[in-house]
């Protein structure tokens, strides 16, 4: 903050090394410890207090403002500069002002003891990260007079503009410059570069690699690193594979508590605890409704230790739930810890007569303010971020090496936009830091000493991706993948003796693993909980269990139900629910007697009080319904002439051999003995579907069975439509022009599986079923689904 000139020594050298010989102190670390010598407290951990004590910042922003107020404030950016960036500059230039000024407040009340003397370096490796002017003066003025300074040789200042700014500085400073840069930075060993389907064949592919070269000794897991995009299926697989060949793997992961899985819980607790509900989630207020009747809350001003005792039990609660067990990471279990010290610690927390209100408040602030780091054990397997500090490693994997992960695209600060940082004199460009990604991606190429697998995902998601255009530049093309699962570890040899006891249960672990892997035919341990209850099933079971069997296995007969995400949208089920319900109020009035201002009005009756009280922008949703709901009652199919329609019309039956139940939106009697369905959907499409005889999911399962069980119990059906409010469309139900012979063949299929009970994870040849299914982290699809 201080902006303090320092005078530089003489006589240090820059060194341009081998990638093997880099050494010494980080220079980030030495940067930020020189800075501490002139402040009182770094100025990234005092932005929260002040963003909390100003009051007038929305939470959801914090983030995004103390990146931006930390970079300008590092490279000095006179805040009545940014007058002339327009509105974006005129913003940042009030905040970073109203910093500033709080900064030298908060200083000025802090004791002014002398800051302990700082030993001089004298051997450092530049980090890839720009560094601002006055931090470079200061790691130049505390360098011993033999200090060297060393930067690899693949990094040219024509590649790399943080070494480009070192250099410029420090030769100004006093240092002198030795060495040979090399122009065209490419790995220095042969790479083999494989493209596969998706992210968990990439994955399972290359643990299995690792765990083959492991096992022959040709590796220790510590030479190793692997470098995989954030991207959650990334994660997911990485955590999966690992275990299943028992590779073990370490991340160094460092992020803030109220970002972290039980973090953003404990918010909702607050919030609960506040309001009486998680505002936008009924579902994860019933939870915390039900947690908070376990544990209790204390009512009343409570003696010293009393509420962090609760607020311990009631985390531990939150560790052990089984909503919350199977995304529980090693970071929410520092958090537990670091955030009991914290408050026990803490002023306000531990005196006398502490009111649950102000407790509560200075959970919050302790969630916004610490830092965890899982870095604790780093006896394995190395998974890294590109934007982590390059070392050398024998074995380097990089996966998802494609267009936007490798190097990963730069994301866009809503508070500092890219277009308005190139505006803003001193600050790194948006070109440099565009560069600062490809150099991170460099960097994990010329990383591996011996052997270098790099791998790419023809689709990520629901994404379709291209090649990295940085592994073309650099001659590295893709190969077809090779042969699913063709190393795998356990073909070879056993982990550890079987003699032992932990020998013996890793054998059975490798039997389960390679027949889940390798059996087709029903077996052991694929999917088979015996033959199930005879029940009747609704039309969207049957729709789960015709798409993938697993799914329904544990949404409909474990009952696991994914948590809500968290959203400012309304409940896509309660408006749904909403649209039935006035749609069945519409078809019992005279067309005449509405318009859209008098369904703007029923809406507004019939809403539930969480859509008009939790949904942010209720107005011009309900408004924008009401349209479409006067589309579809003006549409020539809604009310035909000479019909009498039922509503809510609960019937039960068979739907080819299997007991089902159905509740039929809308039942039309068009004369004697003839009926017409209509189902309504509140989207602009119809179901997919179930899978036929080719895996295809184009075998309409709702509106048959529903046609079933009207022809069963009440008379002739004529037609069967879907009605698509959203678009004011009643459409036939897909594969309906093939008559009954593909639902025939699939309820066969159904209920054969509820006879034997063998529900396998098995989706559609597409994988259309897994784009938007809730239970990717329970499924095992890569070594199961040869799909």
């Amino acid at each position: 903050m201080s902006g303090a000139t320092v005078e530089a020594r003489r006589g240090p050298t820059i060194s341009i090394v081998d990638q093997d010989d880099r050494g010494g102190v980080s220079t980030s670390t030495l940067v930020e410890r020189a800075m501490l010598t002139d402040q009182p407290q770094p100025v990234s951990a005092l932005i929260d207090d002040w963003l909390i004590s100003s009051g007038t910042i929305g939470m959801p922003n914090h983030a995004r403002i103390s990146e931006a107020i930390v970079e300008l404030d590092r490279f000095e950016v006179n805040p009545r500069t940014l007058t002339t960036v327009g509105y974006h500059g005129n913003r940042l230039g009030c905040l970073l002002e109203s910093f500033q000024k709080w900064y030298r407040e908060h200083s000025d009340r802090l004791s002014d003891t002398a800051p302990l003397p700082l030993e001089p370096w004298s051997l450092a490796s530049a980090d890839i990260s720009i560094s601002a002017p006055a931090e470079l003066a200061r790691l130049a003025g505390f360098a011993s007079d033999n200090a060297k300074l060393t930067i690899s040789r693949w990094r040219s200042p024509e590649f790399d503009p943080s070494v480009r700014r070192i250099i410029e500085q420090l030769t100004t400073e006093g240092f002198t410059l030795s060495g040979q840069f090399q122009w065209a930075p490419r790995p220095t060993v042969d790479a083999n570069v494989h493209q596969f389907a998706d992210p968990d064949e990439e994955v399972a592919w290359v643990l299995a690699e690792l765990s083959n070269l492991v096992h022959h000794g040709d590796f220790a897991t510590d030479e190793i690193v692997i470098y995989a995009p954030s991207e959650p299926s990334y994660q997911r697989a990485l955590r999966h594979y690992s275990t299943s060949f028992g590779l073990p793997i370490y991340r160094h992961d460092k992020r803030r508590a109220d970002v972290t899985n039980l973090g953003r819980h404990l918010m909702e607790l607050v919030e609960f605890l506040e309001f009486g509900r998680v505002l936008g989630s009924a579902h994860r207020s019933r939870a915390l409704a039900n947690l908070v009747a376990q544990t209790g809350v204390p009512s009343h001003d409570v003696g010293r230790g009393e509420l962090t005792s609760w607020f311990t039990r009631t985390m531990d609660h939150l560790v052990k739930r089984p909503g919350l067990s199977s995304q529980v990471t090693p970071l929410d279990l520092r958090l537990v810890a670091d955030l009991t010290l914290e408050l026990e610690r803490s002023p306000t927390a531990g005196r006398e007569n502490t009111t649950v209100t102000e407790f509560l408040g200075v959970v919050l602030q302790l969630l916004h303010l610490i830092d965890l780091d899982t870095a604790s054990n780093t006896n394995g397997i190395r998974v890294a971020d590109l934007g982590s500090q390059i070392h050398s490693y024998a074995l380097v994997a990089v996966l998802g090496a494609v267009d936007g992960h490798f190097p990963s695209v730069l994301a866009e600060n809503p508070v500092l936009p890219l277009a308005v940082r190139d505006r803003i004199e001193g600050l790194p460009t948006t070109a440099e830091l565009v560069q600062m990604r490809r150099i991170g991606a460099i960097g994990a190429l010329q990383a591996a000493r011996r052997h270098l697998i790099v791998t790419t995902a023809k689709r990520i998601g629901s994404e379709r991706t291209l090649p990295s255009l940085l592994l073309e530049e650099l001659g590295l093309l893709a190969t077809s993948a090779p042969p699913r699962f063709a190393v795998l570890p356990m073909e070879r040899q056993p982990l550890v003796p079987a003699a032992t006891p932990l020998g013996e249960r890793l054998d059975q672990a490798v039997t389960i693993e390679r027949s889940r892997i390798h059996e087709s035919e029903p077996g052991e341990y694929t999917g088979q909980v015996g033959p199930l209850s005879a029940r009747s099933l609704s039309p969207t079971q049957l729709e789960d269990l015709g798409q993938c069997p697993f799914r329904w296995f544990l949404k409909h007969h474990l009952r696991v139900h994914a948590p809500d995400e968290a959203t400012n949208e309304p409940d896509p089920r309660l408006l749904g629910q909403l649209v039935h319900a006035v749609l069945e109020r519409l078809t019992e009035q005279e067309r005449s007697e509405l318009d859209v201002l008098a369904i703007e009005s029923m809406l507004q009756a019939h809403a539930s009080p969480s859509l008009q009280e939790q949904t942010p922008n209720w107005r011009p949703i309900r408004a924008e319904i009401a349209k479409q709901l006067w589309a579809v009652i003006n549409h020539p199919e809604f009310a035909p002439p000479g019909y009498f329609p039922r509503v809510e019309l609960e019937l039960r039956g068979d739907w080819y051999g299997i007991p089902v139940v159905g509740r039929i939106d809308r039942l039309d009697e068009t004369g004697p003995e003839g009926h017409r369905i209509i189902d309504y959907k509140y989207s602009k499409s119809a179901p997919v579907g179930i899978q036929n005889a080719e895996r295809r999911l184009v075998v309409d399962v709702q509106l048959s069975v529903y046609t079933q069980l009207v022809e069963q119990c009440v008379g002739h059906v004529v037609s069967a439509k879907y009605c698509l409010v959203k678009k004011a469309e009643f459409i036939k139900p897909p594969g309906s022009s093939k008559g009954d012979t593909p639902a025939i063949e699939a309820s066969a299929l159904i209920a054969e599986r509820l006879r034997t009970g063998c529900l396998p994870v098995a989706p559609d040849g597409d994988r259309l079923a897994c784009k938007y299914c809730d239970h990717a982290q329970a499924c095992r699809i890569a070594s199961a689904n040869a799909g």
